[in-house]
């Protein structure tokens, strides 16, 4: 029942947007005006309509084991989850913004995926970035500087931060430091962002939070100081440390194999392995491996 109506919908507005004539005077987003009367509904719409703009995750690395392993799930298995899309206005006309999924539309587009279903959505300004950010929390680690700034938008939109603790089900200290975070020059949250192996949240919180620095150049030479100190040692330590590639490979190669995030870490030793599955087709898949992992030592 619901895949008619989600057809039914989509088939409508191909009607409507592509198939019939226009006298010339409306342009393409005059006539995404249609998408106004599906607001609340799930349609589908191709991939090339849909709009990326300003996004809680400020950068996505294309080029990362994480991105190329969505891409080939994408490929494989189609867009397993809705993306979120608002339906704006701007003096232009109307336009599709994709507030929740811009990581698996920019997938999908590389994946040779034309046409993906969508939840249109309209919000305010703070209820847009609250989306983002919840989604992007849920679905996927986020840097530690993007959650900063979705917080601090939030409070510049008006929230308090007792609201946004409450929101995100985190302590009011922890936004406030958050939100400390956000206040840091651009250029230190730049070079954070740019380097999370070298500023996890764990260093960013202990080692800058913590410390009193008496102004903002001083802070700035701190994180430089850090940032060579591990360019300078980096090659140094990896060949020095056999170990921590090969678990990296076996993170890797396990995911390729589940098509979800996988995290392993510790040594060869003792560590900590996470699989991050998403639905109940995730599930069936890290299910296949473990059982065939079995298999393989009976």
């Amino acid at each position: 029942m619901k895949a008619k109506k989600i057809a039914e919908s989509a088939e409508e507005m191909k009607n409507k947007l592509f198939g019939q004539a226009h006298d010339g005077q409306g342009d393409q987003p005059n006539r995404f005006s249609v998408y106004l009367e599906h607001v609340g509904k799930t349609v589908t719409i191709p991939t090339s309509q849909i709009t990326i703009e300003e996004n809680v995750r400020k950068e996505v690395d294309v080029d990362s084991p994480k991105f190329i392993e969505l891409v080939e799930s994408i490929r494989r298995d189609g867009l397993l989850q809705n993306l979120v899309v608002e339906v704006k206005e701007s003096e232009a006309g109307i336009y599709l913004s994709c507030v929740s999924g811009q990581r698996r539309l920019m997938a999908a587009r590389v994946a040779g995926i034309e046409k993906v279903v969508c939840l249109l959505k309209r919000y305010g300004q703070a209820e847009r970035v609250s989306t983002g950010l919840t989604e992007n929390l849920v679905r996927q680690d986020l840097n530690c500087i993007d959650i900063a700034e979705g917080y601090a938008a939030l409070q510049q939109a008006g929230w308090s931060e007792e609201e946004i603790a409450a929101r995100f089900e985190r302590g009011q200290r922890t936004i406030h430091r958050y939100l400390i975070i956000a206040s840091w020059p651009a250029e230190v949250r730049s070079i954070m962002r740019r380097n999370p192996e070298i500023f996890p949240t764990r260093v960013i919180f202990n080692q800058f939070i913590s410390r009193e620095f008496r102004s903002e150049e001083e802070l700035l030479q701190a994180v430089k100081a850090r940032l060579a100190l591990f360019e300078g040692e980096g090659s140094e330590r990896q060949a020095q440390d056999p170990a921590a590639e090969r678990i990296k490979s076996m993170a890797t190669s396990l995911s390729r194999q589940t098509g979800c995030a996988v995290s392993l870490r510790g040594t060869e030793e003792k560590g900590t392995l996470s699989i991050r599955y998403l639905n109940p087709h995730d599930l069936q898949r890290i299910t296949q491996a473990l059982e065939s992992l079995e298999a393989t030592q009976q």
